[in-house]
């Protein structure tokens, strides 16, 4: 999409820096809701206006809700590629007014993709999610702290803290069930993910929050967008191995052990992962391998609304069954 109108907004905690491309001026923004709100409200029909800021973790959420309840697109951009972008451009300064020319530019001429609405169910379900993650990563910093600790005293505090730790992984747990469970009512997505062999609850919920793209891009888009596509290294006669890098961190790691299990009980993977094996490819790079199949899976079966079929007989490609009648059935290539 072209836009007429784009606006570049540096994030930080306490403020937001904002340049217009439309009228070549910048301004500075309290980073709260009200702030936002007045400012969305200043810019008038939200129509053929694009609104670009980085990924920070947290601080762009009131800017991202308000707009997007206002009608306004969102382009939630990649820190490194925007860097990478000013560099190419000349632009080796930074400074907050800077950095919000530099995004409304990147807006005007690079094809960004556009950050989808989330209605409060989703919020929380991601919230959830990444409130796992972070657990998760507590304990096996507790865990390695016990590894090392020989005092008494300090040991047994780690140890109530892993208990406490995993009492609180637990809870999230059955609220990412429940989430999951309210959030197939309204969305068929949920159901066709855990349809597959080697998708659980976990994975489901992770990729359904963290990958909304899932099923809108083509299958090497997804892949390179979850970071899990060969990226070619050639230059002249020279033609070097091709690494996989870059995307989005949290479905890639999921999506590693979903292939960890699937290549154990996945009719599709399985043979797949062994062929890769009987060809001398090692182990992490036949799951690499593994991984990229089964996201481009789950991307088709999306893409069609499909749930997954087990294979008739040894050999066959899988089949997914449609989702409601009548039901129907088609090849995953």
């Amino acid at each position: 999409m072209k836009f007429s109108r784009v606006i570049g907004v540096d994030v930080a905690s306490k403020k937001l820096d904002v340049f217009n491309s439309a009228t070549g001026k910048g301004q500075e923004l309290k980073n709260s809701r009200e702030a936002v709100m007045r400012f969305a409200k200043s810019l008038g029909n939200p129509k053929d206006t694009l609104v670009v800021c980085e990924a920070t973790g947290a601080y762009e959420h009131f800017l991202v809700d308000v707009m997007h309840e206002l009608g306004f697109s969102v382009c939630i951009a990649n820190p490194r590629q925007v860097r990478q972008f000013a560099n190419g451009h000349g632009f080796l300064e930074k400074t907050d007014r800077i950095d919000a020319q530099i995004l409304a530019k990147f807006g005007q001429q690079v094809e960004v993709n556009l950050a989808t609405p989330r209605t409060e169910q989703e919020k929380r379900l991601i919230a959830l999610v990444r409130r796992r993650s972070q657990i998760l990563q507590l304990i096996g910093q507790e865990e390695n702290r016990a590894g090392q600790c020989y005092d008494k005293v300090a040991l047994e505090s780690l140890q109530k803290s892993i208990k406490f730790l995993r009492k609180q992984l637990k809870s999230l747990e059955l609220m990412i069930e429940e989430g999951l469970v309210e959030a197939a009512k309204t969305s068929p997505v949920i159901e066709i993910l855990l349809s597959v062999p080697g998708v659980g609850t976990v994975v489901a919920a992770t990729l359904y929050c963290e990958l909304p793209e899932l099923g809108k891009l083509n299958r090497y888009q997804i892949a390179k967008l979850v970071g899990v596509a060969p990226l070619a290294r050639q230059s002249g006669k020279s033609d070097g191995k091709r690494p996989v890098r870059g995307g989005r961190s949290k479905a890639r790691k999921v999506l590693y052990m979903a292939a960890l299990v699937a290549s154990q009980k996945n009719p599709l993977i399985k043979p797949y992962y062994q062929k890769m094996l009987k060809r001398g490819k090692e182990k992490k790079l036949a799951l690499v391998a593994c991984m990229r199949k089964l996201l481009v899976i789950l991307n088709e079966m999306v893409h069609r609304q499909q749930k997954w079929q087990e294979p008739e007989k040894k050999g066959a490609t899988a089949t997914v069954a449609k989702l409601g009648p009548p039901l129907a059935t088609c090849s995953i290539a």
